[in-house]
């Protein structure tokens, strides 16, 4: 089973390297530039999370978790908000997601967080599978709407 660690400025380049894996289906070397001041700021977040899973020397899954803290009726309890989850393809079906799944509960018992929530693909049932395994269930029904630049 890997290793998850969090992703940190001096683990970066290997998970920058996943990251291309990911969007390019191909595998290159982590990068030696340093690490974009803009990275290092994301990554000094306090209220987000990124965790990468170890195998053979390179990253193979990541999960990225946002604490969205909450006043009024929740008390100041937020909520623990997963925003991406991914696997490699030749390393899917061995219980990686389920671990790095598991970060969000224990990030949420370190916050002490009301709960945990996620959007799922309509279209992705392996997606919804795997969630429900891990103990979601379907919520109201909801439109994910997004404007960008």
């Amino acid at each position: 089973m890997p290793t998850i660690e969090r992703v940190t400025p001096g683990n970066y380049p290997l998970f920058d390297a996943m990251v291309c894996w990911r969007d390019t289906g191909t595998e290159r070397p982590p990068s030696r530039a340093p690490v974009s001041p803009a990275v290092r700021r994301e990554l000094a977040n306090p209220n987000l999370f990124v965790y990468a899973a170890l195998a053979q020397g390179r990253y193979v899954g990541w999960i990225s978790l946002v604490y969205l803290p909450k006043v009024g009726k929740w008390n100041g309890r937020g909520h623990i908000h997963v925003d991406e989850l991914w696997v490699a393809p030749s390393y899917r079906r061995r219980g990686i997601a389920k671990a790095l799944m598991a970060k969000a509960d224990e990030l949420r018992e370190e916050c002490g967080a009301a709960g945990i929530r996620l959007y799922v693909g309509a279209q992705n049932p392996a997606a919804q599978k795997l969630y429900a395994a891990c103990g979601y269930r379907t919520g109201e029904a909801a439109y994910f709407m997004e404007k960008t630049r």
